[in-house]
């Protein structure tokens, strides 16, 4: 009996000694979290893209970290229906509207909203990216990746409907 005893009181300070855990990968989970100050989350959203079968609903303030546009564009290539609204009358910076455009994938911009705006994507109808995040250099913030179908479909109706009032990105001059 004392054996159990000791053992209870011990077993917890045995965590605290053991090497931290490699991270699980996010999409073993309903859920999964990254902040900047530990890294990962400009990679979470790459791997995320890569694994995109079907589609990939974006909402940005400002789409220009070089690893994101480009597994965006590499999505759009495999065949996956991307689309990107960008907020505000600043739309993302020098290039990027340009380049999703060109690249083939529906551009819009939505300068009815201010750029102040929470980035959020939706992946396959079913994942959700969203938080503090930036999507452009530097990448920095709170990024919360949810496997949730529901949810999936409550973002992908606001997508709609910001899509609605939005102007397609044109890279013709005078359009």
């Amino acid at each position: 009996m004392w054996r159990l005893v000791v053992l209870s009181l011990l077993l917890p300070l045995t965590a605290w000694a053991q090497p931290p855990r490699v991270q699980e990968p996010e999409q073993s989970r309903p859920w999964a979290v990254y902040f900047s100050s530990e890294g990962g989350a400009a990679q979470a959203v790459v791997e995320a893209l890569g694994r995109a079968k079907q589609s990939v609903r974006v909402q940005a303030v400002a789409l220009n970290a070089p690893e994101i546009m480009q597994a965006l564009v590499d999505a759009h290539r495999r065949g996956v229906g991307v689309e990107v609204i960008l907020n505000g009358d600043r739309s993302s910076g020098p290039g990027s509207a340009a380049t999703l455009a060109q690249a083939g994938i529906r551009t819009l911009r939505d300068a009815a909203h201010s750029a102040t705006a929470t980035n959020a994507m939706v992946i396959d109808h079913q994942v959700v990216i969203t938080g503090s995040f930036s999507l452009a250099p530097p990448a920095e913030g709170s990024l919360l990746v949810i496997h949730d179908p529901t949810l999936a479909g409550r973002y992908s109706d606001n997508w709609q409907l910001h899509a609605a009032h939005s102007e397609r990105y044109s890279t013709q001059p005078g359009r």
